[in-house]
């Protein structure tokens, strides 16, 4: 099948234009600070989470049940990589409705003792998750966390509070 030349330049344009609702960046303006806060009620619906910690919002961690994979609704994961000489560890965050990869930048305490992480995503539009958390519970195969996820996307914030455990 053959197609003229008016055809070929048609598909041309219509392979170089921008997507129907997409910023073309012709403006000048920075992608990322055209975007608010991240939406607060994204889950991560995993089952079942292979996951080295588990945070859910209070309200998912009342309503989760181990039997239930309908009620495996996370805030937050954090996964190891176990092949690795140096394990690395990997947060999953859902924002927007699009699950992303974060990797830890740094971890420590606060003035206030509590423990904080600074994630961050690889991608744009760029999203930076703060976890500030304190222990509340040990046992030999887990510690219960509570706290804060501050999800960061441009100029916009978003506190939640979170409560999870972490093994191993």
């Amino acid at each position: 099948m053959r197609i003229g030349r008016l055809g070929s330049a048609a598909l041309v344009l219509l392979l170089c234009a921008p997507a129907q609702g997409q910023d073309s960046g012709i403006a000048g303006t920075d992608p990322a600070a055209s975007f608010g806060a991240p939406a607060a009620q994204d889950t991560i619906f995993w089952y079942p989470a292979p996951s080295r910690c588990t945070y859910f919002t209070p309200a998912a961690r009342a309503a989760f049940r181990f039997d239930d994979p309908q009620t495996w609704r996370f805030a937050f994961l954090v996964m190891r990589e176990t092949k690795a000489e140096n394990s690395a560890e990997r947060g999953y965050v859902m924002v927007d409705g699009v699950l992303r990869e974060l990797e830890k930048v740094r971890s420590g305490a606060d003035a206030a003792q509590s423990n904080v992480t600074v994630w961050r995503s690889a991608g744009e539009p760029r999203v930076n998750v703060n976890m500030t958390m304190r222990e509340t519970e040990r046992t030999p195969e887990t510690i219960t966390l509570s706290g804060t996820m501050t999800l960061i996307r441009g100029e916009g914030r978003r506190e939640i509070a979170i409560e999870g455990n972490c093994t191993g």
